[in-house]
């Protein structure tokens, strides 16, 4: 009987300690959702702002970027072409030779060129940390769906990540209407350790192309494509947060007669 005791007291040990174990592992996972969960929505608007040739196009003719250019239209459909397969392709200089006045050039000079380089690494971080998001937040739907086995915690979880959202969409909102010029620059300070970012609009394409114009409606654009889904998020949580309560109690006695 004694050596029996003594067996199972390990076990007993251990089996008290998987709970806590578990509720870690869950804690972490589900922090790690709420904060990663607004960065899986901003790397998936940011992937499709990127690789919209649409827009590129779009931006060209409301800035009238052919006129200051000199570039044609073929020319910069083949532009918009490039810096979509750039984004997504692999690291590298983007560089083209373009024809204007009759004259053949390249389109950027080697301060344009560097300075995509970094453009390039940074939005293949967001896409790539697109990936990563994604895998966390298929962890935590996993937890919902074969550890907690209720739907509350879960959608508890996407109200505060979309809490989360709705601030950040709200600050860059009011920031941008109150100084676009300012947030930029800040943004271009934060973003890249170097000012490769100060180009000449009198002279260099790449700043021609996409005039500050360009980057608020494209600003725009991606806050409220975030805010859009921010809102399916929010909906969605609170139907998994609160609809067992609503509808909880009228279940239970059917279940009892």
């Amino acid at each position: 009987m004694g050596s029996s005791t003594t067996t199972t007291a390990p076990q007993v040990s251990a089996a008290s300690a998987a709970p806590e174990v578990l509720d870690w592992i869950r804690t972490v996972v589900s922090v790690a959702f709420v904060l990663l969960l607004p960065l899986l929505v901003i790397s998936t608007s940011l992937r499709g702002l990127v690789t919209d040739r649409e827009l590129l196009l779009q931006g060209f003719r409301d800035n009238q970027v052919s006129r200051t250019t000199g570039l044609d239209q073929p020319q910069l459909e083949r532009i918009a072409d490039a810096f979509v397969a750039y984004f997504q392709g692999p690291r590298g200089q983007i560089q083209m030779q373009v024809t204007v006045a009759g004259q053949s050039r390249p389109l950027f000079n080697d301060r344009e060129v560097e300075h995509m380089e970094d453009v390039q690494a940074l939005i293949q971080w967001f896409l790539r940390m697109q990936m990563v998001c994604a895998f966390v937040a298929i962890v935590r739907i996993g937890f919902a769906l074969f550890v907690e086995r209720r739907p509350e915690p879960l959608g508890r979880d996407l109200l505060l990540s979309a809490a989360l959202m709705v601030g950040l969409v709200v600050l860059v909102g009011v920031l941008s209407l109150l100084d676009f010029s300012s947030l930029w620059t800040q943004f271009h300070q934060i973003a890249f350790r170097n000012d490769l970012w100060q180009l000449d609009p009198s002279r260099d394409y790449l700043i021609m192309l996409f005039p500050e114009p360009f980057w608020f409606t494209a600003t725009v654009r991606m806050a409220t494509s975030v805010a859009v889904q921010t809102g399916l998020i929010a909906v969605v949580g609170a139907a998994l947060f609160l609809g067992p309560r609503l509808f909880g109690g009228v279940a239970r006695p059917a279940e009892q007669s």
